[in-house]
Formats: C-alpha cells, structure tokens, sequence
C-alpha cells in the first residue's frame, strides 16, 4: 500500500535538537558554575541554576513536543499546552508570514484566528514550496460548497 499523498508532519529536526541542546546546555552550565562558585546569597546560588535548567528543558522540550500534522481531513497544530485540529473546510487561507529573522507559515481558521504551525520556518523548511504543497492539499480537501468568509478574507488581504 503506497503512502498518504496528503499526510505530511512536521517536527523538530534531531540532529538540530542535539546540537541545540549542547550549547545551551554548555552556556548554562558555564553559568551555574560561575553562580554556584561566586560570592553570592546561598538563595541565589540555587535560583540560578534552577532556572537555567528549567528553562532548558523548557525549551527543548517544546520543540520535540510540538509539531504540525497534516491529513486527509484537517491540519493540527500541537502545541506544548494544547492541540488546535482544523478541518480543511475550516481553513480560510494559508499564508507566509515574516518574522523577526525568519518567515513562517501560519493558516487562519473559520473564527479568524490567525494560527502560526509549528516547524514550518524558514530555518527549517523551504516556507514557499511548503506553503505551496499545503495550499494543493487544501484546495482539493476544502470540498466543493467551501466559500470565504468576507470578514476573514478582508482580514488575510490587509495582512499581505
């Protein structure tokens, strides 16, 4: 049985995890020891490094955490709180968005909302093809009585 041609997932890259994970964890570490060592309130010296590392895990855990899937039937975002599933009918469009230093891919639900999917960055995927496969799948998935919300559709148009 051949493959899903419209599953697709993205997630954190394994490779680009671990060496994420080292230098943060190296830069931390750097930091705990300085804390732990240095002259300062026994309070502090276990605050810091406390925080640190629970940042750390924070962090690291949320990028293996989250990922988007996408189905036959609906889009999903997974978050590290919560899970926002999407019928294709429900999509009202699928943008590319710019960030700071990275452009993003975000689709916009029947309520509005403007919903940023996870592992869709330009650091980590071509954004433009990506974008591009997503939009395919959508058209052929929306179904055949799908029309745009005027509201919404004037709301992604004043974004461009």
């Amino acid at each position: 049985m051949a493959a899903d041609p419209y599953e697709r997932e993205y997630r954190a890259d394994l490779g680009a995890f671990v060496g994420t994970a080292f230098v943060m964890g190296f830069f931390f570490l750097v930091v705990a020891v300085m804390t732990v060592q240095g002259e300062n309130d026994p309070a502090v010296k276990v605050l810091i490094p406390g925080l640190l590392i629970g940042f750390l895990v924070l962090n690291l855990g949320t990028e293996m955490w989250t990922r988007t899937y996408v189905s036959r039937h609906r889009i999903v975002k997974r978050g590290l709180c919560r899970t926002i599933a999407t019928p294709w009918r429900g999509v009202q469009g699928i943008e590319i968005e710019s960030g700071y230093r990275t452009r993003y891919v975000v689709i916009y639900d029947d309520l509005g909302r403007e919903i940023a999917l996870p592992h869709l960055r330009s650091n980590e995927v071509d954004v433009e093809k990506e974008a591009r496969a997503l939009r395919e799948i959508w058209e052929k998935r929306r179904g055949p009585r799908w029309k745009p919300i005027p509201d919404i559709a004037a709301k992604i148009s004043f974004r461009e």
